[in-house]
This record gives C-alpha cells, sequence and structure tokens, in this order.
C-alpha cells in the first residue's frame, strides 16, 4: 500500500512540476502590442467597382474613364473607330 502511494506522490509531483513550467513560460513571454488590421491601419485605400464585370479593386489599381472604373484596359468600352484597326468593309 505504501508504494501506491509512493507512486502516486511522485506522478502527482511530475504533473505539478511540468504545470508550474508550462505557466511560468507562458508568463514569461513578453506581450507584443496588439496587431493592427488593414481597416483600422493607414495605408487603405476605397475599393471600387468594375463597371463591366462587377469584381471589386482597389481605387488605385482601377482604370478611371469618364467617372467609371474599370479593372482592366479590355473591359473599356470600345470608341467609335477603334475596334477596327483602321480596316474597312
Amino acid at each position: 500500500m505504501a508504494r501506491i502511494f509512493l507512486l502516486l506522490a511522485i506522478v502527482l509531483g511530475i504533473l505539478w512540476w511540468l504545470r508550474d513550467r508550462a505557466g511560468t513560460r507562458h508568463h514569461a513571454e513578453p506581450k507584443s502590442p496588439p496587431r493592427r488590421t488593414a481597416a483600422e491601419g493607414e495605408g487603405t485605400e476605397p475599393m471600387v467597382q468594375c463597371a463591366h464585370c462587377g469584381v471589386h479593386l482597389p481605387r488605385g489599381d482601377a482604370i478611371a474613364w469618364h467617372g467609371l472604373h474599370y479593372c482592366r484596359r479590355s473591359h473599356l468600352p470600345e470608341m467609335p473607330g477603334e475596334g477596327d484597326h483602321g480596316a474597312r468593309s
């Protein structure tokens, strides 16, 4: 019976030591300031929607033309005379 109590005391001592060691490691780490998300940080820019396909993109990446925004040149409306590249029918 004494052996069981001795074994139990050793196991509980090891568990207590591991728990204490993990707790001091957790508290010893310096706390870093909370990270700022992109929405809170500087350098965010408004999103605009492509007038052709509806995809949203940052205003700086969009092509602005006649008050509308486009995500790529191929989505710009064709101007009269530009689509045929000078070919006559």
